[in-house]
């Protein structure tokens, strides 16, 4: 969806200020509010664009002269006051942000026509004057709704032209107020509802002040533009007018040089339509048309013109009135017409078969404009939150969604979705009601439409006045009941300008998390990303009450699995049953590429309790290209990060789970270890040590990669589940194993042992290959003696150490008593509560890579991170042609040469 401007507005921190616009600035942390400073969003002629700019100035120095020996300065103030002043310093006033005047909360309705004749003479940025290149007299016709500071605009263009490229809001000097991309090169937009309706559509946000005020002056106008910058194809232009009929418009009109007519004396010229009607007992219709270009250069006032409403299938007349215009203008002018209709006119006007004419009376077949009536100009569609009044009426907690739209075709386009239907009451019966009758009379049934996934989608070809009416209205309704006549859930269908989030092509089901909500409680959003690559949302709820605290927030996955990573963004707080808005910063690649290709969970929360109300799927959120991140070749998962400083914290994927960086586990084969490391899985395939059964016999059990040896004592331990852990796997007891560390795999030189009598892992280094396995062990090491230290070895035999010994023994034991915790590879050295250490591993010495702590008997050990700071010290000592001790380093030369090569591509992307 392209929806990018340039920008007349100005972006301070996280916050959008209108032109006009002044604040006290925040810094946020350290610095804070700096209360002796301004800025202002100021205007800025830009060629002939105005852009907002940010001016900040500091204003100590216009502070007034205090009337007292002792001033005070007083929290939130810059200037010191003197006890007993009255009021805040005059230079603090500060213009409200997000005030709005009386007469700005309620709509206003503007429309434009757009033709050669009405069209201003406007200039490049180049101040070449726009030749006249609209060979094809193309006609455009505007519609404009102005809501809360926002202006929502739609445009209704003759179908021999091709998709606008830019819209431009000028002022009458032709200075360029705000502009909008529309489409991309050959006309393409990438909206369901735009291409199927033929409609432009878009809104302009926060409005300034003083355009506001040229709008409400009808001093601004609207510039349609084919082509880009000074090579543009041609422009039209119109003038931004009120029209009271605009409030009742039910249908629209384009009118065009009919055929037939003088093409050189009707060069650039048109007309539009409004069109209202009333169904009470007597029908009639109510024709308002702005036109030009039918008047001959001798008439100049008091001339009478032709009206005709026809029915286009059958020649037959409706309406033909004869209307006079008092002073003909060459740009705009205005007349209306009033007549009783039949019920049976009024179809053929909802469906699209009324032909409406105005031509001169003097010369009626060159001077004549005509066009069909068609379905309302502006950009509109309908939606419905479908709930519960009633908790006993819907215990299954049934709810839904609905979203309703008219094509070009002047068919109604509608889509219903409903969730926790029982299976016995699908399909239920969906029917269209009109509130407004005294029997609400139902004038639509969707039953036979309803699949069984849940989904009604269709299209209402023939559009009678019964649907239409209540439509635009608000009094239809939808309501889904059981085949017992009982009702489960209905909403209104509540109109909307299309624009922004609801300009996506679905929106979607907000659920209930909460099991203690009422079932009336239920929502829908749009999400939407524009070509600035800023996300926009529109949330819709009911059942919730006005009065509770709010928050929308979103959660970005790679995909649904365990452990999977996720990017939380907290969109906006807010209070009531509607929330619309946008990002001020623009999204992250990562954060594109997870709304693009993974899945989201948008979520509504309580502000108080921090509880889930409601949640929705997001599966598939359409980007535009040059937001897109770019994926690596050969890469299941696009890059989540951008800069090489978080490569660190990627997790791992690997058999449809996820893992945290620098943690092992045990793959689906029970022989295969894995850790993960630098967002990268890497696996060593384990070798079990010899093991012979002194009694009982060899089992191989399964889930586990080692035989065990069973016997009584283990099979009775087995039995309860009991387990040794060791570094994330856990081991039977009887089992033999070498051990498992991060980066180097299974350490083949250690053989460990769980034994079943404690649960305990006792370790042993292998002597059968000292030179290979182990450059850090001592000679003289006596495996046997529990008590026996690796770095001091005995110089007398164990059975002749006397009290020497048992003084070793009870220190231990007093450590222990007091909080330690075991050594495993050193019994006689336990670890001292509150101690820090590297583990000894007796193939690699010092694990300088793990740090533990012992805390009151636990042991919890955290491995240290593999960044580019240990890698420069690593390339230090290979400049140096120095010999590294990888013992000494949490990084591997192969890990630091990605490293540096990740870094590398990031700079250049």
């Amino acid at each position: 969806i392209l929806i990018d401007n340039f920008v007349s507005e100005c972006v301070f921190g996280k916050e959008i200020r209108e032109l006009g616009s002044k604040w006290i600035p925040d810094l946020g942390q350290p610095i804070g509010i700096l209360y002796c400073m301004r800025c202002e969003c100021v205007p800025f002629q830009k060629k002939r664009r105005i852009v907002g700019r940010v001016q900040c100035y500091s204003i100590k120095e216009k502070c007034p002269v205090p009337t007292c020996d002792e001033p005070v300065l007083m929290p939130g103030r810059c200037c010191k006051t003197c006890p007993g002043d009255v009021g805040p310093d005059t230079v603090q006033d500060i213009i409200p942000q997000n005030v709005m005047e009386e007469d700005e909360k309620t709509s206003k309705h503007y429309a434009a026509l757009l033709t050669g004749r009405s069209s201003l003479v406007l200039k490049n940025e180049f101040t070449k004057p726009l030749s006249d290149l609209n060979k094809s007299n193309v006609v455009a016709t505007g519609r404009f709704t102005f809501h809360k500071k926002n202006l929502f605009y739609s445009f209704f263009i003759s179908e021999k032209a091709a998709r606008p490229h830019s819209l431009q809001f000028v002022d009458a000097q032709g200075n360029i107020l705000e502009e909008f991309t529309l489409s991309t090169s050959g006309g393409f937009v990438n909206s369901v509802y735009q291409n199927a309706s033929r409609k432009v559509c878009g809104v302009w946000r926060r409005m300034a002040k003083d355009y506001r005020k040229l709008l409400k002056q009808e001093k601004m106008y609207a510039v349609l533009v084919w082509g880009v910058k000074d090579q543009s194809e041609f422009t039209l232009s119109g003038q931004l007018m009120k029209y009271s009929a605009l409030g009742t418009e039910l249908m629209s009109s384009l009118l065009e040089p009919a055929p037939g007519s003088d093409s050189a004396s009707m060069m650039g010229t048109g007309g539009t339509a409004i069109v209202s009607t009333s169904t009470s007992v007597t029908p009639s219709i109510n024709v308002v048309i702005i036109f030009n270009g039918i008047f001959t250069p001798t008439e100049k006032e008091d001339i009478p013109v032709n009206v005709t409403l026809s029915i286009d299938e059958k020649k037959q007349i409706v309406v033909e009135e004869t209307v006079r215009v008092a002073k003909p203008a060459s740009d705009i002018n205005v007349i209306s017409i009033s007549a009783i209709v039949t019920q049976a006119q009024l179809r053929y006007l909802t469906r699209g078969h009324m032909l409406l004419s105005i031509s001169s009376v003097s010369k009626k077949e060159d001077l004549k404009l005509s066009g069909n009536v068609i379905t309302k100009a502006t950009c509109e569609l309908f939606q419905s939150v479908l709930s519960s009044a009633s908790p006993n009426a819907n215990p299954e907690g049934v709810s839904g969604m609905a979203w309703f739209y008219i094509n070009n075709a002047g068919s109604l386009i509608y889509n219903i979705q409903i969730d926790k239907l029982p299976p016995k009451e699908n399909p239920p019966i969906v029917t269209l009601i009109d509130v407004s009758t005294k029997r609400k009379a139902e004038v639509e049934d969707l039953t036979s439409y309803f699949q069984g996934d849940g989904w009604a989608n269709g299209t209402i070809d023939k559009l009678s006045p019964k649907v239409l009416d209540p439509l635009y209205k608000g009094d239809l309704f939808i309501n889904v009941a059981m085949r017992g006549d009982n009702n489960i859930i209905r909403g209104k269908l509540v109109p909307k300008p299309v624009a922004d989030a609801r300009d996506s092509p679905a929106p979607i089901l907000l659920k209930r998390e909460n099991s203690s909500l009422s079932a009336s409680v239920g929502g829908l959003v749009w999400l939407s990303v524009d070509n600035d690559c800023h996300l926009h949302y529109d949330v819709s709820l009911s059942g919730l009450g006005g009065d509770r605290k709010l928050e929308l927030g979103l959660e970005m996955y790679p995909m649904i699995a365990p452990g999977a990573p996720f990017i939380s963004r907290q969109l906006d707080q807010f209070q009531g049953n509607s929330l619309e808005g946008s990002t001020v910063e623009i999204l992250a690649r990562e954060e594109v590429n997870r709304l693009d290709n993974g899945v989201s969970l948008l979520k509504i929360k309580d502000q108080n309790t921090g509880g889930v109300l409601l949640m929705a799927t997001v599966t598939k959120v359409p980007i535009p290209p040059a937001c897109k991140p770019i994926i690596q070749q050969n890469s299941l998962i696009p890059l989540f990060y951008d800069s090489s400083d978080v490569i660190t914290t990627v997790k791992c994927y690997f058999e449809e789970k996820f893992y945290d960086p620098e943690t092992s586990w045990v793959s689906k084969n029970p022989c295969q270890m894995c850790f993960c490391q630098n967002g990268k899985t890497t696996c060593d395939m384990m070798t079990c040590p010899e093991t012979s059964c002194t009694e009982g016999k060899m089992v191989q059990v399964d889930g586990e990669c080692c035989p065990v040896c069973m016997n009584n004592t283990i099979s009775s331990r087995d039995t309860n589940g009991q387990k040794c852990i060791l570094n994330g796997k856990s081991y039977l007891p009887g089992t033999k194993f070498h051990p498992f560390f991060i980066p180097f795999g299974f350490d083949l030189c250690t053989e460990c042992y769980c034994d079943p009598m404690d649960l305990e892992i006792r370790c042993r280094r292998l002597n059968e290959n000292e030179k290979k396995c182990c450059k850090n062990c001592k000679k003289g090491f006596d495996i046997n003696d529990p008590l026996s230290d690796d770095i001091d070895a005995p110089s007398v035999p164990v059975k002749n150490q006397g009290s020497e010994y048992a003084k070793k023994k009870d220190f231990a034991a007093k450590i222990l008593a007091e909080g330690g915790c075991k050594n495993s590879f050193n019994p006689k050295k336990p670890f001292a509560n509150g101690s820090e250490y590297h583990p000894f591993i007796d193939s690699l010495g010092e694990y300088k890579c793990v740090t533990c702590k012992c805390e009151k008997g636990t042991q919890t050990c955290k491995r240290q991170l593999c960044d580019m700071t240990t890698c420069r010290k690593m390339l230090d000592i290979k400049k140096r042609r120095e010999k590294i001790n990888q013992s000494d380093f949490c990084c591997t030369l192969k890990q630091c040469r990605k490293m540096r090569h990740k870094k590398k591509q990031n700079a250049t992307s």
